[in-house]
């Protein structure tokens, strides 16, 4: 065998393979008897047409092609591991000469991960500025009046009819129809002795939800500071599968949330769906670059998750289904154990990159 590798424009890469007569006459055997298997003659049982026989009926052309695309599958598997590319998406593959006691030559172009320089991570994450989170006696009292309004009691008039809703007269206050705010309303709305520890609930859930908006804020400008300094090339493979999912999670807003069919969202917007598919591009290219970068963070620091952690994460995502049953017939074992190592790996990455950042 003999191969040539050069590399082109969007981080792809194509191989030129050349089979001498006997290795591709190597798959001949594999070639009939996959050719026989779907032979129907007379007098023979379905599948168990012999190899000799079968080699008269589906002809030259047919095995030789058959050998062909056996040979080739083999050799690419070969190659890609021998090399160690880090192949993405499926190959073209063009076959440029076949014919009887001749070799085997065929191209093979293939999207694989970019090589990806990157500047130095740490001091751009010194650089990004943590924001102080606080929360004000406001907020809490937002979020009380959002909760007795969620309880308000419609006022009726005295011919059943509901009325307009009273003017509140403060937090405090008891118009008629509005549940007013005490310790009663505070035992009402959960396990809350009065209304000074609802206050001091909201207050700590309204703390933690405000630092984790932080958190995502920071390390979201530190991995888009640290992609606008790297240099690498996108794959357009990965660019169209992130349009997909862009496209997916527009889909199932919509429907959720703005609780209509995503056609007639399409057609309210004024765009079709390929239209707004293509529109996602810019974004999607940016979305790969963090990923990539991220993931190039990873290698370089060798951060990756223990067994351990992988197989109790795995774990928990298996807990929201039914059963376990159900679990295992929704979720294949090495799909759903790749996925997870990915997500720890991810977050382990945006963890260490954190630690960077000044008090």
């Amino acid at each position: 065998m003999k191969f040539s590798k050069k590399k082109l424009p969007k981080s792809q890469i194509a191989l030129e393979v050349q089979l001498t007569p006997e290795e591709l006459g190597n798959h001949r055997e594999e070639a009939v008897m996959t050719l026989a298997k779907d032979l129907r003659l007379e007098g023979f049982r379905p599948g168990h047409v012999p190899a000799q026989v079968a080699e008269k009926h589906v002809g030259e052309v047919a095995i030789l092609s058959e050998a062909a695309r056996f040979a080739i599958a083999e050799v690419y598997h070969n190659i890609v591991e021998q090399e160690c590319l880090d192949v993405i998406g499926e190959p073209e593959v063009r076959v440029l000469k076949l014919a009887p006691g001749n070799p085997l030559e065929f191209r093979v172009q293939v999207a694989v991960l970019p090589d990806i320089e990157l500047p130095d991570y740490k001091k751009i994450a010194e650089t990004v500025a943590r924001k102080e989170v606080r929360v004000e006696e406001k907020n809490v009292d937002e979020t009380l009046q959002w909760l007795r309004e969620s309880r308000k009691v419609p006022a009726q008039s005295p011919e059943g009819i509901e009325a307009d809703p009273p003017q509140s007269e403060g937090l405090g206050g008891k118009d008629k129809g509005e549940v007013p705010l005490d310790d009663n309303f505070a035992k009402s709305v959960g396990n809350f002795a009065d209304l000074a520890s609802l206050r001091a609930s909201i207050q700590e859930g309204l703390q933690h939800e405000k630092e984790m908006q932080e958190r995502d804020r920071l390390r979201q400008e530190i991995i888009e500071k640290i992609a606008a300094r790297s240099k690498l090339e996108i794959p357009d493979v990965l660019v169209e599968r992130e349009k997909q999912v862009l496209l997916s999670e527009v889909k199932r807003g919509v429907e959720q949330m703005a609780q209509m069919p995503f056609a007639e969202y399409a057609q309210k917007a004024g765009k079709t769906e390929q239209e707004l598919f293509e529109s996602f591009g810019q974004e999607a290219e940016q979305r790969v670059k963090r990923f990539l970068v991220l993931r190039e963070v990873a290698k370089r620091e060798n951060i990756t998750p223990t067994p351990e952690e992988v197989t109790q994460e795995a774990q928990a995502i298996l807990k929201h289904y039914t059963s376990l049953q159900k679990a295992k017939q929704a979720l294949d074992p090495d799909r759903l154990r790749e996925y997870t190592e990915g997500v720890l790996r991810h977050e382990k990455t945006l963890q260490f990159l954190e630690q960077f950042v000044k008090p």
